[in-house]
């Protein structure tokens, strides 16, 4: 006998052995029991989570030559015609496949009118419903709307918003859940055990996180895993070089490594995935879920998803805490970013190693309080500005015991770089920006640079500028960071504000306004004469 892959071997063959979607198959098998079969159903979600098993489940519910019953029997020529998908009156149609208009006037419309040829209702199940065409739907929507009484339609998607909603208003909507990594995990051994091979309960576990939910994606990975494994034991190596995971342990080195800005590291720790076969694009996407689950450490405190040990789960939330939840968010869109370049590129290592130098090179920038805009310039030095030290002296002569003249005598420090260098090099940053970021960078276009000491003022040209960055704190930190990176001042307080809270150049006042005067009585006429060219008014007698 041929050999049969694990997914179709295990699939269910009654409601009891469907996992995961008690939702679904209670409401099924009570409206078989009570009579109230619906005329069209349309089944919603992931890949692999149980569409197409539970529509030939309900096929073979209401076809058997006991039934219709919510518990077929699976012995009848029914139930396993319909089991091998030999049933000439239920039909499977993939729409990926067949698209057209004459593909549904075929398959569907010209054959529904005839009654079955052998069983009770004839059933046409259309996987991957959604591409269908527009006309072809078009052709479909009367048929669904007011079949025969033998027909029954049973639609799978997995992607509901593509269905249009003439076609949805008429069906019965199903959403099918995403396993879990508890229950995949059970399934997963119990299929072991029908196989006879041993497994760890992490190396299961592993697998279960690989299949992101799928049951289906789960028995082709653990299928893989056993084909790779010797001796017939599976275990937590054996995972990871069979699927080509990244060990957790290595995601973690290298988030230390990038927090300690340890470069050399970083590329070491990469150049040893990238020997063992790694892909790029995996290894980005690898970091991103491991960085998505440290601010799920960082903000919650516990695994609410199962999917990682006690110990491990420990030691993500001390890493969390030392990077922080604002650092975590920003690596991620730059490596999302980084996900993205790799997929059009011809190199996606060198993209990979570009965006990783730069993580580890970024400055190493203290979190500063966020101070309150300053009314005056006194203020500003005095809340914002380090205490006044006064200059160096030269090795031979005695430290004055005043401050030089020179030194600054309104409370604040030298400045680094003078104003109009600041504005200029925030000028060119901007120009950058826009490339990059095409409607942040309109917004800082006017924008301009104030500084006083090692506090420095973004002053935007619009209040819908400045509420665009400080709608999220993301931006409004990679703002900063980009006044950091353009002034060079790495650790400068940077505040954002706009033209109606600056202290510097404010416009000059309007020129006031003259009021006309108010003429009367002959000065009145003169004046109108002279509007009407001269031309004299002849009064009435």
């Amino acid at each position: 006998m041929a050999y049969i892959s694990l997914y179709r071997k295990y699939r269910a063959q009654d409601f009891e052995e469907l996992m995961g979607q008690s939702h679904v198959t209670v409401t099924l098998r009570n409206a078989i029991q009570q009579g109230r079969l619906a005329h069209a159903y349309l089944f919603c979600g992931p890949r692999g989570t149980g569409k197409t098993s539970t529509a030939r489940l309900l096929a073979k519910a209401l076809n058997c030559e006991q039934g219709p019953t919510p518990n077929p029997c699976k012995e009848c020529r029914f139930c396993r015609a319909i089991q091998e998908g030999n049933c000439v009156d239920v039909v499977e149609m993939d729409a990926a496949s067949e698209t057209s208009i004459d593909d549904v006037r075929t398959s569907i419309i010209e054959n529904a009118k005839y009654p079955p040829m052998e069983a009770r209702y004839k059933i046409y199940i259309i996987d991957e419903v959604h591409d269908l065409s527009a006309k072809a739907f078009d052709a479909l929507l009367k048929t669904i709307e007011e079949p025969p009484a033998h027909v029954i339609f049973i639609l799978a998607t997995t992607e509901f918003h593509r269905v249009p909603p003439t076609i949805r208003s008429r069906c019965q909507r199903f959403d099918f859940h995403r396993g879990t990594i508890a229950d995949i995990t059970r399934r997963l051994q119990q299929v072991l055990e029908q196989e006879g091979l041993q497994a760890e309960p992490a190396a299961l576990h592993l697998v279960a996180r690989a299949a992101d939910g799928s049951w289906r994606d789960a028995l082709t990975a653990l299928e893989q895993v056993i084909a790779f494994s010797e001796e017939g034991r599976i275990t937590p190596q054996t995972v990871y070089n069979a699927l080509g995971m990244l060990e957790d342990e290595t995601l973690m080195q290298l988030t230390d490594a990038l927090l300690e800005r340890d470069a050399g590291r970083v590329l070491q720790l990469l150049e040893g995935q990238m020997l063992l076969g790694r892909e790029p694009r995996v290894f980005a996407e690898s970091l991103i879920q491991h960085w998505r689950a440290l601010i799920q450490a960082a903000l919650h405190a516990q695994d609410k998803s199962g999917a990682y040990d006690p110990t491990q789960w420990s030691a993500m939330i001390e890493q969390a805490r030392r990077a922080g939840a604002p650092r975590l968010l920003a690596w991620w869109e730059q490596m999302a970013g980084a996900l993205s370049e790799m997929r059009a590129s011809g190199s996606p290592r060198a993209i990979l190693e570009l965006y990783l130098l730069r993580l580890a090179s970024e400055p190493l920038v203290a979190p500063q309080p966020v101070a309150p805009a300053p009314q005056s310039a006194a203020p500003v030095a005095q809340a914002a500005a380090p205490t006044p030290t006064p200059r160096a002296a030269q090795p031979t002569t005695p430290a004055p015991a005043s401050p030089a003249p020179s030194a600054p005598t309104d409370g604040a420090t030298e400045l680094p770089i003078d104003p109009a260098t600041a504005n200029r090099l925030w000028q060119q940053r901007v120009e950058e920006l826009v490339q990059r970021s095409p409607i942040g960078g309109m917004h800082l276009r006017g924008s301009r640079i104030e500084l006083d000491g090692e506090f420095v003022r973004l002053v935007m040209p619009t209040q819908l500028g400045y509420e665009y960055f400080k709608q999220q704190a993301r931006r409004e930190t990679n703002l900063m960071n980009e006044v950091r990176a353009a002034l060079g001042m790495p650790n400068a307080a940077v505040q954002l504000a706009y033209s109606s809270e600056a202290r510097a150049e404010e416009p000059p006042p309007p020129p006031p306004v003259v009021e006309p005067p108010v003429l009367e009585g002959d000065a009145l006429a003169d004046a109108l004469m002279e509007a009407l060219n001269g031309h004299e008014v002849e009064e009435e007698v």
